[in-house]
């Protein structure tokens, strides 16, 4: 017995007298949906080192998986375009009085835009054409002659560099199948049996053609665009996509780059080389007036880069600080003395034999340089004045620059030098290799 009979108060769980039992256990407070929500967000986030070693293995995995794609579609390209090349080139060189059909020139032509700049193909391509210039048959010659012009001229800017730089190596190197004599050796183009009466005149075309389209493969890519784009860091389009890379180059001034006197010396020689493919008396055909016509169209293509590049380094452009005043006067001078009047007078002489087989000139020459602008730079460029033209004048000296005809308010200067086109019959040859040491090292 315990004092208050069996109704006393139950012990606890601890054994302490008067302790109460709870019914259950207390219920802890849940989180509210957005706080699990942030929970598992946070949870889910991988840290900043595991993204970045993600990011940088799929970037090696894709870069390494087109690699692979790209060289298998270049295996795949180069076995189709090898028997097709052969092909369409068998189909082009025909040793007969038809010139090349413009549908095979474009096939040619067109294999350079479906390759990556990256792969070179023009050590094949080059080869297989200079077998067809050495053969006896000056029409094959010359058509092969005009596509090697049309490669240069017209292939992809990728492909530009590598067909520049393949050209000179293989005019270094021996040819074993013919007598050690070196690839795209002029004597070569120029076959034995043309001694014929009825093939000279057009042996003597050929040489000539011969000696300008491999002088201008040599110097200069498509529209020559060494003269006429900007340079890396200018603020030309170009620049854009180097910027980063470019604080060498954007310190390079004009003269440096597109107007530097290794240019200057090369446009002199194509100017030269190309007046000379004038067409004399006896050589008129189809084949040649096609090729004609594509010197013509170069000239003007040059006379329009060398106005573009002047205008440029004489209306104060970015490239134009630090520019050489005496190689600007050195084009202005070459530009107004012997590029625009000869290219005028070219143009006007060859007119009509094109006409003849329907082939077109361009009625105007594109870009000028305003009389003032050429005062200017045939002056020397005074360098304390750095804008040569005011700020307040450059709207009224683009629109003179469109105006401005050339063709027109020089028409006498054109005339005048048809007779200069006429001493050009006396053509002399030139050294092949004068002008390789000038482009040896422009890639590098």
């Amino acid at each position: 017995g315990r004092p208050g009979g069996r109704g006393g108060p139950p012990r606890g769980r601890g054994g302490r007298h008067g302790s109460v039992v709870p019914y259950g256990r207390r219920q802890q407070q849940q989180p509210s949906a957005f706080t699990r929500g942030l929970a598992a967000l946070r949870d889910r986030v991988p840290d900043v080192e595991t993204v970045k070693n993600a990011a940088v293995s799929s970037v090696n995995a894709a870069r390494e998986t087109t690699t692979k794609l790209s060289s298998n579609v270049y295996r795949e390209i180069k076995g189709l375009t090898s028997s097709e090349l052969e092909q369409v080139m068998l189909k082009a060189t025909k040793p007969n009085d038809e010139p090349v059909k413009g549908k095979h020139v474009e096939r040619l032509v067109g294999v350079t835009y479906q390759i990556s700049g990256r792969y070179d193909i023009y050590d094949a391509v080059l080869r297989k054409l200079w077998n067809k210039m050495a053969e006896r048959d000056w029409r094959t010659t010359i058509k092969s002659l005009y596509i090697l012009h049309r490669f240069a001229a017209d292939g992809a800017p990728d492909h530009q560099a590598a067909l520049k730089a393949r050209l000179r190596e293989l005019r270094r190197t021996r040819d074993p199948k013919r007598k050690g004599d070196k690839f795209f050796n002029s004597k070569t183009l120029t076959p034995a049996d043309n001694a014929a009466p009825e093939v000279r005149p057009f042996a003597e075309f050929l040489s000539r053609y011969a000696h300008y389209v491999l002088l201008r493969a040599q110097c200069f890519g498509g529209v020559f665009n060494e003269i006429s784009q900007e340079s890396a860091g200018s603020g030309g389009p170009s620049s854009s996509r180097s910027s980063r890379s470019s604080s060498k180059a954007a310190a390079k001034p004009i003269t440096a780059t597109a107007l530097r006197t290794e240019h200057l010396e090369a446009a002199q020689m194509i100017l030269k080389a190309g007046c000379a493919c004038a067409l004399k008396d006896g050589e008129v055909c189809e084949s040649t007036a096609m090729c004609v016509e594509r010197v013509v169209s170069d000239l003007i293509g040059l006379t329009t880069a060398t106005a573009v590049a002047l205008n440029r380094a004489l209306k104060g452009g970015k490239d134009s600080k630090g520019a050489d005043p005496a190689i600007v006067k050195k084009w202005c001078q070459f530009y107004s003395e012997e590029l625009l009047p000869q290219t005028k007078a070219l143009m006007k002489r060859t007119t009509p034999e094109l006409d003849a087989y329907g082939m077109f000139l361009p009625s105007r020459m594109g870009a000028s340089v305003s009389g003032e602008l050429l005062q200017k730079g045939l002056q020397g460029g005074d360098e304390g004045d750095k804008s040569p033209i005011e700020e307040e004048k450059d709207g009224e000296t683009e629109e003179e620059s469109k105006e401005d005809t050339p063709a027109d308010d020089k028409e006498e200067e054109a005339a005048a030098e048809d007779d200069a086109l006429e001493d050009e019959d006396d053509y002399d040859a030139y050294d092949e290799y004068s002008y390789d040491e000038y482009y040896d090292n422009e890639e590098a």
